[in-house]
């Protein structure tokens, strides 16, 4: 294999194809390294972990066709360290790939890719096209409340995404809290729903684009689903099994209802989280159109009063984890939200002032 490409357009895609990489629970070695193909002047690269797979592909000037698996650790650290506009790759009967630019040569060894594991293929599947600043920002809303304890409930380590009657749902729960978002997508007939990895939607949220007009297309299989986003290809194991009954823990009504600017609240919320400690949480009072908020641990005490708007009944104390109000908090893109509660020991629920964009509950801390 012999071919001259771009050298920055090189890096940028080696960077991205490597994030489909999992060198800490990889058990083969092949599995480490990135995969090129280089066929009818055209540079095919891909990284593969069995669960998640991406793949693109590179115009180059081919001197001879051939593959090669090179080591994705040390293939991206070399190209960063590279200068000049083009850069000449080479790869002998013996596996040893030359990588060149300017006055710089680098010798590693590479790994023989005929046994590289083939990427699976979706059959019949079901597909739709969606803005790359509808699905980012979903995601966005999301993805923070996705759980990372994989021995509890491994499903709830991904997203649940439903797709009915041209609205896109994703849901991520962990336990203690419920992010939703409501998106409207492009005429279809689809409806389907499915769960996808957090490790996939992190890695799809870097290669979305924000302008207006990029869009991606999604295809949609029993077992794996494909993204194909700026001429990128990205495959992905769906996660298996029921997810949780979000809907049930959703208050139908409330009998306390405050109308605040997300931002106001989370600035008063991290000044009393100063005094927060392991074990101690945040608590909140609401009477009188006023918002206490008040920490007192080992480190001292604190509080912090905010004028509002109360519907309904007074809440004479509610505790939570500040945490996980903080983060529904910071992605509430709006400028104001409604927060319902029912007592100090059902969920907070968070959502817009107007619309269902999105909808957050959080737990609250039972207090002793």
């Amino acid at each position: 294999m012999e071919f001259i490409c771009n050298l920055e357009q090189l890096k940028t895609i080696s960077n991205n194809v490597s994030l489909a990489i999992n060198l800490k629970q990889t058990t083969m070695p092949i599995l480490e390294g990135i995969l090129l193909e280089c066929e009818n002047n055209q540079l095919k690269l891909t990284g593969y972990d069995l669960s998640l797979g991406i793949v693109k592909n590179l115009k180059v000037d081919q001197k001879q066709k051939g593959k090669i698996v090179l080591k994705a650790q040390l293939f991206v650290d070399i190209l960063r360290k590279l200068d000049g506009e083009l850069v000449e790759i080479k790869t002998d009967l013996n596996l040893i790939t030359t990588i060149k630019s300017k006055s710089t040569e680098y010798k590693i060894a590479g790994i023989k890719a005929d046994i590289y594991p083939k990427l699976p293929e979706i059959n019949n599947e079901n597909k739709i096209t969606i803005k790359d600043k509808t699905l980012k920002e979903a995601i966005f809303k999301t993805l923070f409340a996705v759980s990372i304890n994989t021995s509890q409930n491994p499903i709830l380590c991904g997203s649940l995404f439903t797709i009915e009657n041209n609205t896109l749902t994703i849901v991520s729960v962990d336990g203690y809290r419920v992010a939703i978002s409501n998106s409207s997508i492009e005429n279809n007939n689809i409806n389907k729903s499915f769960v996808i990895s957090s490790k996939t939607l992190n890695e799809i949220l870097k290669l979305l684009k924000e302008t207006d007009d990029a869009k991606t297309t999604i295809e949609i299989g029993e077992t794996h689903i494909i993204f194909k986003i700026d001429g990128y290809y990205i495959i992905s194991r769906l996660l298996q099994g029921s997810f949780l009954d979000y809907k049930a823990a959703i208050p139908k009504t409330c009998s306390t209802t405050i109308k605040i600017d997300p931002k106001t609240l989370e600035q008063s919320l991290l000044k009393v989280s100063v005094m927060v400690t392991q074990k101690i949480s945040v608590l909140m009072k609401i009477y009188e159109d006023n918002i206490y908020l008040e920490c007192e641990s080992n480190l001292g005490k604190v509080e912090d009063i905010l004028k509002t708007k109360i519907e309904g009944e007074i809440l004479e104390k509610i505790a939570f984890n500040n945490k996980f109000m903080l983060d529904a908090l910071k992605h509430c893109q709006t400028q104001n939200i409604k927060i319902g509660f029912n007592g100090p020991i059902m969920p907070i629920k968070i959502e817009p002032e107007e619309g269902n964009e999105f909808l957050y509950l959080v737990l609250p801390v039972r207090l002793k």
